[in-house]
């Protein structure tokens, strides 16, 4: 016996800020760079329509501004898996930075105009840790940045410090507590030596510079993602306690990122993005309208006649899940 379902799968996107992901600013933060529909776009000021940079079949993530803004990085999956690519910031054609069949992840756009990633190219863990690696902006061999395993690397204004995470678990697992929770480290450039900087059982995520001494970063510590504040001294040590900047209850932050000039915060949350003013730590959301044409129709109709199990019918009977 076989059941038929003709399922309507409708992507509409409305006149707000639904679901854009990644936010990045730029130098001053007076622009938003984010991935909307699988490309990246750039909202230049608030209220005006923003502009789609990318526009491929692939999904483009994870925008990334050079310090003159000039130049934006993201990562894509262009090729079967994701590589990092290249664009101007006012448009153009990108260009293909790295070309291993692994996966390479952008984290961070540094001041020197290298590009830091995860990647398990060569070093790959029993676990899930990934290697650290490093690569010119503009093209070329990419390099080991690190002798550790870890993820979400983030190199300080002046060069002294990599932030960055170690653990395998998984981020999407806000609640979780164990040995497998992410912690925050750092690498010392001139001392060549690791210091952990957190040590709480739980999630401390995607750490990012205010300066050459302010390390922001996700944590889970008051039951939901939040974003805290540590400061360091030349030493990479703690200074006082961990600040927490955002109060959220209900749902966390998933992602952010912070301007160069250290004067703004934006953020993911729910499915709307909000700019944090860090001179008073206001929270202001931003409304983006997109009003763009669609690059795929946004109804799919698909047929079934087997291999589903677990269906439900809506109480209209209009859905099926």
């Amino acid at each position: 016996l076989a059941f038929t379902f003709l399922i309507n799968i409708s992507l509409i996107a409305q006149k707000k800020s639904n679901f854009i992901r990644f936010p990045s600013l730029n130098s001053d933060g007076s622009k938003i760079a984010f991935t909307f529909q699988g490309d990246i776009w750039v909202l230049s000021s608030i209220g005006s329509r923003p502009e789609r940079l990318t526009i491929h079949q692939a999904y483009d993530a994870y925008p990334q501004w050079s310090k003159d803004n000039k130049t934006i990085a993201f990562t894509s999956d262009r090729f079967g898996n994701n590589d990092i690519f290249t664009i101007p910031s006012t448009g153009g054609l990108p260009n293909r930075i790295t070309y291993h069949s692994s996966s390479d992840n952008l984290n961070d756009f540094a001041n020197d105009g290298s590009l830091l990633f995860t990647t398990s190219r060569n070093f790959k863990q029993v676990e899930w840790d990934h290697e650290l690696e490093t690569v010119s902006s503009t093209g070329g061999t990419p390099m080991l940045l690190l002798d550790a395993i870890g993820e979400m690397p983030s190199k300080s204004p002046n060069g002294k410090f990599i932030a960055f995470t170690m653990g395998f678990g998984r981020v999407t697992r806000e609640a979780y507590h164990g040995s497998a929770n992410y912690e925050i480290w750092l690498y010392n450039a001139e001392k060549k030596s690791y210091s952990k900087l957190t040590d709480y059982d739980g999630h401390d995520i995607y750490p990012r510079w205010g300066d050459n001494s302010t390390i922001y970063y996700i944590s889970s510590k008051s039951g939901k993602y939040n974003i805290h504040k540590v400061i360091i001294d030349e030493n990479g040590k703690q200074i006082g306690v961990d600040n927490q900047i955002t109060g959220y209850e209900d749902d966390g932050i998933r992602y952010f990122n912070i301007s160069k000039d250290g004067s703004t915060i934006v953020f993911e949350r729910q499915t709307d993005i909000y700019k944090l003013n860090l001179s008073d730590n206001s929270i202001n959301k931003v409304n983006i309208e997109i009003s763009s044409d669609y690059r795929f129709d946004p109804t799919e109709y698909k047929t079934f006649t087997d291999k589903i199990d677990e269906y439900k019918v809506s109480p209209n009977g209009k859905y099926s899940a």
